[in-house]
């Protein structure tokens, strides 16, 4: 059971706070916030990021799909610099900040993203759930014991 705690909580969490989950699937980020990690994010404006804070985006003229983690490094009129925390350098590009959200990392969660990761998780992931529900109930089922009664004597009444 209390394996299965921090995965409700990222299962729930989120959606009693407004957050989204985000898993990163690159080395990018490094000792931070490592490959398999999952990032609780919530939508801010572009006015309220600041130099320091880690957004989740769409690279300028990437894929719509495709999505990177990076820390605001400078702010300036045209947009935000950005730098992967494991290379120490900044981005080629510059983040224009036009939409009218950026999903900002609000907490990092590590590893428990593995299973999003790599080929074959999703088998993984329900090979360790179907493991996990198999072990709670072999741990609920209770042997009937005998009920031992007052012991009796063989002694002549009478």
């Amino acid at each position: 059971m209390l394996i299965l705690t921090p995965v409700v909580l990222l299962v729930l969490l989120p959606a009693v706070l407004g957050l989204e989950r985000h898993v990163i699937t690159d080395r990018s980020m490094g000792g931070s916030m490592g490959r398999g990690s999952v990032l609780l994010a919530r939508e801010v404006p572009p006015t309220d990021l600041a130099v320091g804070d880690v957004i989740t985006f769409s690279p300028p003229g990437a894929g719509s799909d495709e999505q990177v983690t990076r820390r605001i490094v400078a702010i300036g009129d045209d947009g935000a610099t950005t730098r992967a925390d494991a290379t120490g350098h900044a981005d080629p590009w510059t983040v224009p900040l036009t939409e009218p959200s950026y999903a900002r990392v609000w907490l990092a969660v590590p590893w428990i993203g593995y299973p999003f990761v790599m080929d074959g998780g999703w088998v993984m992931l329900a090979a360790a759930a179907l493991a996990a529900f198999v072990l709670a109930v072999i741990a609920g089922r209770r042997v009937p014991q005998r009920v031992a009664g007052p012991a009796r004597t063989r002694l002549s009444v009478g």
